[in-house]
């Protein structure tokens, strides 16, 4: 390989490892359900972030449609949306095991702007 295109090689192989394909997430946040108990059930993200609800103790999140919210759906690795734009959102999750199976928890993420 010639040396002027391997620094444009790598520039693009960075770029991809950045970038979640498929999602279009710039980032990927991981949440278990003991870290939302921890921070009293808030995600602070930046825009473009993917966050993976990445506990099997999950049963459901949402947020309520109409509210701009991202969609969640259930993948490989657990529920998980992508927060494209900044703002504070509102929603809710429940769990399967350890607590009230019952009981449906409050949660809000807060998308900050991307750094220019």
């Amino acid at each position: 390989m010639r040396r002027e295109g391997f620094i444009p090689m790598l520039v693009a192989l960075a770029v991809l490892a950045i970038w979640a394909p498929g999602t279009g997430a710039q980032q990927v946040v991981r949440a278990t359900v003991q870290q939302l108990f921890r921070s009293n059930h808030q995600l602070e993200v930046m825009a473009g972030t993917e966050v993976v609800w990445a506990d099997p103790h999950f049963e459901r999140v949402w947020f309520p449609s109409g509210t701009g919210a991202p969609r969640v759906d259930r993948g490989p690795e657990g529920l998980h949306a992508v927060f494209a734009r900044s703002g504070t959102y509102r929603g809710s999750f429940t769990v399967v095991a350890g607590h009230g199976t019952n009981d449906v928890y409050p949660l809000t993420v807060t998308v900050t702007k991307t750094p220019n």
